[in-house]
């Protein structure tokens, strides 16, 4: 075999390589709206790991998030396939290259994230609160009895959590600083019982969640609100419109139903 022959066949081979590479990339990162969605018999789900979102003990599989996306699935016969992801950057940023359908986790709908994503109606709206530990003796710290009181302090969150911007215009309201500290591989929950353990000073939680982690941690104190109410849903590709209208018309008839309240009452 010659020279040029062998050098056609390698350059031959490598184009092909390219070619194969750049078809499976752009398959993968296709956006799959509803048919598609149908077609692969996949739902792919990112949640967080936590009750609110998916936990597994043993072989139980639980989570607030979990079983109402669970119930999504099963009415359209689909395979559901969990993703546990707490950090919502990489949640939307996951969404946005098409890997994953649904974002299933309690997002506020901001003008911010608006930009990145279609929100479905809202399944919850409720205020973030701060959690902090009741000191057991005068040595300790005392409580926080007025958001004002947080100036020049810290507060602890999952990182990238979709709350930081409500702790900057906090801090721009009262004038003063309020120090962000982002801990990775966190969850809400996790953190909830670090302040409990008198591992982190403070962190925030949505009220009904908080409400629901005192009867367990009776040690915490969750009556302050860190801000206004406001509204959290799920999230899904911006060139998914017939996945949000069908998710919309799930949510809209099982939001109120027997089934709905019976895993609210669970969780919350």
């Amino acid at each position: 075999m010659n020279r040029k022959l062998q050098i056609g066949i390698v350059l031959g081979t490598l184009t092909l390589m390219i070619a194969a590479f750049l078809y499976i990339r752009s398959f993968r990162n296709q956006v799959h709206d509803l048919p598609g969605i149908i077609e692969s018999g996949r739902l792919s789900v990112l949640t967080d790991s936590s009750r609110t979102g998916f936990s597994n003990k043993g072989d139980s599989i639980y989570g607030f998030q979990y079983e109402v996306i669970k119930a999504f699935a099963d009415s359209l016969g689909l395979e559901l396939v969990i993703t546990e992801e707490s950090d919502i950057k990489n949640c939307m940023e996951k969404i946005k290259s098409g890997d994953y359908d649904i974002i299933a986790d309690f997002i506020p709908i901001t003008t911010e994230w608006q930009n990145d994503a279609l929100f479905t109606i809202p399944l919850l709206t409720t205020r973030q609160v701060l959690v902090q530990r009741i000191p057991e003796d005068s040595t300790q710290h005392q409580l926080i009895y007025h958001q004002i009181q947080l100036a020049n302090d810290t507060l602890f969150v999952p990182v990238n959590s979709p709350y930081i911007m409500r702790i900057r215009n906090l801090s721009n309201e009262i004038a003063s600083p309020i120090q962000i500290i982002e801990m990775k591989n966190a969850s809400t929950e996790q953190m909830v019982r670090m302040v409990s353990e008198g591992k982190i000073k403070y962190t925030i939680c949505n009220e009904q969640f908080a409400r629901r982690l005192k009867l367990q941690y009776p040690n915490i104190d969750v009556s302050i609100p860190i801000g206004f109410e406001q509204h959290l849903a799920w999230a899904v590709h911006k060139k998914s419109p017939l996945l949000l209208e069908k998710l919309n018309g799930f949510l809209t008839d099982f939001i109120g139903s027997t089934a709905y309240w019976e895993i609210y009452r669970k969780y919350y």
